[in-house]
């Protein structure tokens, strides 16, 4: 997020996944002392011409985050029938593979319709299916998201360990994580489309607008741990990374 300005976001690893946007971008000031960033309201989202990571293997991917009041409103809350918005997602042909931002989870099980909001990384089986042989996983932050951390710049780590049979999600801001086990039969798959930042890919469309700005975004092979997570972070603090 160096560029600041103009519709193309460069790779600064030097690995070709350029992103294009599908309009004029809104660029802003990213977290204090790092680059840049894109708001991502009115439909915008970015995208590259090929994937990433290589999604049947291990992976990780971080981000700077932030949930804009101007686009949310000043109470936090989802429109009606939206159950999440992504930042960071990877596309298949029929859904994404991976999905990095924020999604309400229904405390005490499927039905109770007691829904809260929190950070998220959710991991997508290759069924292309809502009810598929097993469940979406849904790794998700310890701590309620509200509405007092609306326009305020968090780092966001969603890693699949596929060694481990785990996803999970640091959200080193708030020296907070969360865990949830892989199935033992699941199926894991390749979804390598494209990168794409405001919005994910789901029953062939694209979804979960993200209502906020997106700053640096770093996606690896393999896993990053959780003191992995805090150092990028305070790298990014302190060194204006």
């Amino acid at each position: 997020m160096t560029d600041g300005s103009g519709s193309r976001v460069a790779d600064s690893s030097g690995n070709g996944h350029t992103l294009v946007a599908t309009s004029e971008p809104r660029w802003v000031s990213g977290p204090e002392g790092m680059a840049g960033a894109i708001s991502f309201g009115n439909s915008l989202s970015l995208a590259s011409e090929n994937g990433a990571v290589v999604t049947d293997q291990s992976f990780s991917v971080a981000a700077w985050l932030r949930l804009d009041s101007a686009l949310t409103g000043a109470e936090l809350r989802f429109p009606t029938d939206w159950y999440a918005w992504t930042a960071v997602a990877q596309s298949g042909s029929y859904h994404s593979p991976f999905y990095l931002g924020v999604r309400n989870i229904e405390y005490g099980g499927e039905g109770t319709g007691d829904f809260h909001m929190h950070w998220n990384f959710t991991a997508a089986p290759i069924d292309g299916s809502d009810d598929g042989p097993v469940d979406w996983v849904h790794a998700y932050s310890s701590k309620e998201l509200t509405s007092a951390e609306l326009d305020q710049w968090v780092f966001v780590v969603g890693v699949y360990d596929l060694e481990a049979g785990a996803a999970r999600i640091y959200v080193p801001t708030h020296a907070d994580r969360g865990e949830e086990k892989l199935p033992a039969d699941w199926p894991k798959w390749n979804g390598d489309l494209s990168v794409q930042l405001g919005h994910a890919w789901f029953r062939d469309e694209y979804v979960d607008q993200w209502p906020g700005s997106v700053g640096p975004v770093r996606i690896y092979s393999g896993v990053l741990t959780e003191a992995d997570a805090t150092s990028l972070f305070e790298r990014g603090l302190l060194a204006g990374e």
